[in-house]
């Protein structure tokens, strides 16, 4: 019966012990989850106040006016739009570069040596 006695005190204070213990575990984890839903709010407010930005910033009319304040841009004309005939007329084709242009077989040797080094 002592015995009996003794192990219930002993349980009973291990389970008291176990319990403080939990509350103050409880009440810590209740603090950092209220810490971080304060975070998340003062971050959504952050992220509305940074769309309002965002969507001040890109503005057309907004865009437009510096645009013309400070790039000084002009619509494009039709004589500076070039088609592609009009572009390959100024190529040099890979055949004329052989037949014209001699080539010097030492200042290729040299730039492969420079390039073993």
């Amino acid at each position: 019966m002592r015995q009996a006695t003794i192990l219930t005190l002993l349980l009973a204070s291990i389970m008291s012990v176990a319990l403080f213990y939990l509350k103050y575990e409880v009440t810590d984890l209740e603090q950092h989850l209220n810490d971080l839903n304060r975070a998340i709010v003062t971050d959504q407010k952050s992220i509305h106040v940074l769309n309002a930005e965002w969507s001040h910033l890109n503005d057309v009319s907004r865009i437009k006016d510096l645009a013309k304040r400070y790039l000084q841009m002009n619509p494009t004309k039709p004589n500076q739009i070039k088609s592609a005939k009009d572009l390959s007329d100024g190529l040099v084709l890979k055949e004329d570069i052989k037949n014209k242009v001699p080539i010097d077989k030492t200042s290729i040797t040299n730039r492969k040596k420079a390039s073993r080094l």
